[in-house]
């Protein structure tokens, strides 16, 4: 373990403000909890044609001390450098996102990364960067077993072909969020799924802008130009916002993204939106 994954690790847990302990259930509890409400997913890269990081390095530079968000590849790289760090044994997945899909749909590309960790106390995946359906705690891979979180309830299920299925209920029925195996993936899996939604023709995180950041009271999200606000209690605000201006500062000021650092991003807003 190099020396920059540990400083980084210590520089993440600060800003999550989460204190060093024994590598335990309640500590990734803790870390994955606190990650979601302070580190914002968002698309700002790949929205304004720039290439996201998928280096430790670059990740933690522009996550950790960037005052940036990002997708699936930045923040499950993150987290999953600062567990090993920490003393956790974890292991890379990659898997195929079914949001809005039926069981009998085609195959989707393996396009979201999320870590599988091994404790003592039991096997649970962690994920970061699933946007606004992202689960906010660890959960325990167990096949049937429903996880309540403020959100949503997840739980896991097995497919035909003994794949991992997890699901989520909100409001409303049973709905698959991702399909993954448990065979390690090797970084070049996650370069190549990166670079394939960031330049291919028809990927929505080229097309559209969203962003999203989770609290255990707020779940807020942005897509295009309609931010919403949803309590765990159920209440839902909703508000469409006007101008490239007003959209910026929803960034700012909603998702905690310094827009600042990113180049362009009135002129595609305009470009995609306002034309």
């Amino acid at each position: 373990m190099t020396s920059t994954v540990t400083t980084s690790a210590a520089a993440y847990l600060d800003l999550l403000g989460v204190d060093r302990a024994a590598p335990d259930r309640a500590l990734l509890d803790r870390v994955v909890t606190a990650h979601n409400a302070t580190i914002p997913f968002e698309n700002l890269d790949p929205f304004t044609g720039v290439e996201p990081p998928t280096t430790s390095d670059g990740v933690a530079a522009k996550l950790v001390h960037g005052r940036r968000g990002g997708w699936c590849f930045e923040h499950n790289r993150l987290l999953y450098d600062v567990l090993a760090a920490v003393g956790y044994q974890v292991t890379p997945l990659v898997g195929r996102v079914r949001l809005g899909l039926a069981p009998a749909d085609p195959p989707t590309s393996r396009t979201h990364r999320l870590t599988l960790v091994d404790t003592t106390e039991g096997r649970f995946t962690v994920d970061a960067g699933f946007g606004s359906t992202v689960p906010t705690t660890a959960l325990r891979l167990v096949a049937g077993l429903e996880q309540p979180t403020p959100q949503a309830t997840y739980r896991y299920t097995r497919d035909d072909h003994g794949a991992w299925v997890l699901q989520r209920r909100g409001s409303g029925d049973w709905a698959d969020q991702y399909v993954v195996d448990l065979v390690p993936a090797p970084d070049v899996d996650f370069a190549m799924g990166s670079w394939y939604l960031t330049h291919h023709p028809a990927s929505h995180f080229r097309t559209g802008l969203v962003a999203a950041r989770t609290t255990p009271e707020h779940r807020t999200t942005l897509d295009g130009t309609r931010l919403t606000v949803r309590t765990a209690d159920g209440d839902v605000a909703r508000h469409d916002l006007t101008s490239p201006a007003r959209v910026r500062d929803a960034l700012e000021e909603h998702l905690g993204v310094d827009t600042g650092a990113v180049a362009g991003l009135e002129d595609r807003l305009r470009e995609v939106y306002f034309p």
